[in-house]
């Protein structure tokens, strides 16, 4: 006998492309992480032009237009993303880490998004995927929350 596993030819065919968004998953989470360390090292916010920083800036701008998110919860979340990245007194550390949660979870649902809805119930295949994608969901969640006492603050100084 083989210790070798079936693997359906469909998954085969889109290996490449699971490969890629795993591949920019580990890179945000590397730009990510250096933000932190630089913000740790020197105790103050990274400058704009920081290019771990601009990196995530483009990764989540362009992971987000080839996302299929129209008609998902996603969308909305890309919205207020979007918002704040525009719009925020948010340190830019802070922008980097809401961009790098949005990137990692838009790359798990185009994963998902790839495989055969046939498979998407086999435990195999999808159970692992399905927890990383929620994991990244509620980081972006989390994030977003902690943008909220702000906005509520400039909303209430633009009301004096």
């Amino acid at each position: 006998m083989s210790d070798e596993k079936f693997v359906d030819p469909r998954l085969q065919a889109k290996e490449g492309i699971f490969q890629q968004l795993h591949l920019s998953t580990f890179d945000t989470m590397g730009y990510a992480h250096e933000i932190i360390q630089e913000v740790n090292d020197s105790g103050k916010d990274i400058d704009e032009d920081n290019d771990s920083y601009q990196q995530l800036l483009r990764d989540y701008q362009v992971t987000k237009n080839v996302a299929p998110i129209a008609d998902s919860p996603l969308a909305l979340l890309c919205t207020q993303t979007d918002y704040h990245i525009e719009n925020s007194k948010q340190a830019h550390a802070s922008i980097s880490q809401l961009c790098a949660a949005a990137t990692n979870t838009l790359n798990h649902w185009r994963i998902l998004a790839e495989i055969p809805k046939d498979l998407l119930d086999v435990e195999e295949v999808s159970s692992q995927l399905k927890q990383n994608y929620a994991n990244h969901l509620a980081a972006w969640h989390r994030v977003l929350q902690e943008f909220e006492p702000t906005n509520k603050m400039d909303k209430n100084k633009s009301n004096t």
